[in-house]
């Protein structure tokens, strides 16, 4: 029986401890904090957005080493074994899945079932501060001075891992905060906080290519297409900046003085915003700039764009001209970052552990026989909507079952008939489903 030492009690080390423990192996989970599972309970605004139906590499930082996981365990797989562990689930919009409860609570708690189940046990209060090589097997050395060696040892410490943690020849990318809102210069959006809009988010360094964008509007000829970064959700604007989903996602990709572009018209394309307004001035010639625009959007907002337009809003509309600079401004309302608004409110950090130095299928270090990394320890980060906390089960499971010497059906036991009905369910396409575990092994979709 491989002894293995699971250094972090969260998401990918629940996730590993189990898996190990499954194989066989006798598994110790160490959590600095006081309880397991603490960062899950944070998670989807308290309701754990554990997974997406629709998981693809690209929605990472190293879709090649995400990709290669999951070719050994494929998403599906993963939401076997959370059906496995007895846990009802539902899909949402945009593919996200959560408990059926709508409370974290329940996911930490099946976890725990399965961990003790598996035989795992858990040691809370204690911090690891170095791992060191013992002569074939891993010595593992304690805040408190204490030390203890394992067969294995499993770093899931999640973002940030401290310097000195693993050998020094294990390359580590610096950590920043991402997924979190963004501070950016205030003068255009002052009277706005508090506001809520669904917006297109894009980032571009030159100014003079988002204007030629434009010109398709004069010269029908012209054809410009933006090619960066971009994207779509709810924007809240606050005292400091902005949040919101699309903000989180875009925070992966922007920089402290990139510019950010808002389209508060994302289901027009500009031409279908300049006919728009300018029906509705031909329709309504009395209504002033900020009348006329809060037709489509919030007051406070249309009376934003009208100023950022350079227009008075208590003014009427008398030229075509006036039209199309709204438009373009609806679809270009910029904003200078300056940095991350609060570090604390980040959902994930990028950098960790360099992923070139571990091998994707298994977490295992490659010039360390016996070591491995999950979860946000690597540096691999995704956008909001569940897929973060999915790297963390995939690299999990496949760390704890390689550290106990198992296979991944040790790790993830699954009937045969809940196989066929996922799979089922998955070539369905199902858009929204209640996943439920039937008495025989078998499963439904309600």
């Amino acid at each position: 029986m491989k002894k293995v030492a699971v250094l972090g009690g969260g998401a990918s080390g629940l996730a590993a401890a189990i898996a190990a423990g499954r194989c066989g192996a006798d598994v110790t989970v160490f959590e600095a904090s006081d309880r397991v599972g603490k960062p899950i309970l944070a998670t989807g605004n308290g309701r754990c957005n554990f997974s997406n139906a629709d998981i693809m590499s690209s929605d990472y930082n190293r879709p090649d080493f995400v990709q290669a996981a999951m070719n050994t365990l494929p998403p599906e797989d993963v939401l076997l074994f959370f059906a496995d562990a007895g846990l009802l689930f539902r899909q949402e919009d945009e593919g996200r899945m959560y408990p059926y409860s709508n409370k974290a609570n329940t996911v930490v708690d099946v976890l725990r079932m399965c961990a003790a189940e598996a035989g795992v046990v858990e040691q809370c209060g204690v911090a690891a501060k170095s791992v060191e090589e013992a002569g074939g097997r891993w010595r593992v050395v304690f805040e408190d001075g204490t030390s203890d060696e394992f067969d294995s040892v499993i770093v899931a410490v999640g973002g940030g891992p401290a310097k000195g943690l693993v050998p020094s020849d294990i390359r580590d990318k610096k950590t920043h905060p991402v997924l979190a809102p963004l501070k950016t210069d205030t003068k255009a959006i002052k009277g706005l906080n508090g506001t809520r809009v669904k917006a297109r988010l894009y980032l571009d360094d030159d100014g003079k290519v988002l204007s030629e964008a434009w010109m398709d509007v004069v010269d029908p000829e012209v054809e410009q297409a933006y090619q960066g970064p971009e994207t779509y959700g709810e924007v809240l604007f606050r005292e400091y900046g902005i949040s919101g989903i699309a903000v989180f996602d875009l925070s992966r990709m922007v920089q402290p003085g990139n510019t950010v572009y808002i389209d508060f018209l994302p289901d027009m394309d500009p031409q279908e915003k300049v006919d728009y307004i300018y029906g509705q001035v031909m329709t309504h010639p009395n209504r002033t700039a900020a009348q006329i625009m809060s037709g489509i959007l919030p007051s406070n907002v249309a009376r934003a764009i009208v100023v950022a337009a350079g227009l008075n809003p208590d003014d009427v509309i008398l030229a075509e001209q006036e039209v199309v600079v709204l438009a373009m401004v609806s679809e270009s309302f910029s904003l200078e970052v300056k940095g991350v608004a609060n570090p604390k409110q980040a959902q994930v950090t990028r950098g960790g552990y360099n992923v070139k130095d571990f091998d994707p299928s298994t977490m295992e270090c490659l010039s360390h026989a016996g070591l491995y990394a999950a979860g946000e320890a690597l540096d691999i980060d995704a956008r909001c909507g569940g897929y973060n906390l999915h790297w963390a089960w995939t690299s999990g499971i496949l760390a704890g079952v390689a550290a106990a010497g198992g296979s991944m059906l040790d790790g993830v036991p699954l009937s045969d008939a809940m196989a066929s009905a996922m799979a089922g369910n998955a070539a369905a396409g199902a858009e929204t489903g209640v996943y439920v575990s039937l008495p025989d092994g078998s499963q439904r979709e309600d």
